[in-house]
């Protein structure tokens, strides 16, 4: 096995493991849409203006239309995302104990990443 390969592997391992650990030390205690305003949902107007565009779009095949969609799908997803309250569960030592594996598969899968083709090295 390769160098690169090596490196790829290993970096994957820390990265799933770094993110299990996120996984078991966060807790999610409220989840929703983001709200701007006080009782305005920004995900309902989202969601409206998505149904309208689609509605649009197979309508008259406009071309704004279509560039809209996957704009206001990745605004819905943003704003599930805002909307979400975490809190982590553990001391300073959990959290390092969770960052760390992950930062170091990262820069194990970058290093990998930008590995010239040869193997000689």
């Amino acid at each position: 096995m390769s160098k690169k390969a090596t490196f790829t592997l290993i970096g994957l391992a820390l990265v799933a493991v770094g993110v299990f650990m996120f996984f078991k030390t966060v807790r999610v205690y409220s989840w929703g849409f983001y709200r701007i305003w006080n009782d305005i949902s920004t995900g309902g107007i989202v969601i409206a203006l998505l149904l309208l565009d689609v509605v649009i779009y197979v309508a008259t095949q406009n071309k704004i239309a279509k560039i809209m969609i996957p704009v206001l799908l990745a605004l819905l997803v943003l704003l599930l995302i805002l909307g979400t309250h975490l809190t982590f569960v553990g001391s300073l030592l959990d959290l390092l104990l969770m960052l760390v594996p992950t930062a170091i598969g990262a820069g194990l899968l970058l290093r990998a990443a930008w590995w010239k083709n040869e193997d000689s090295n």
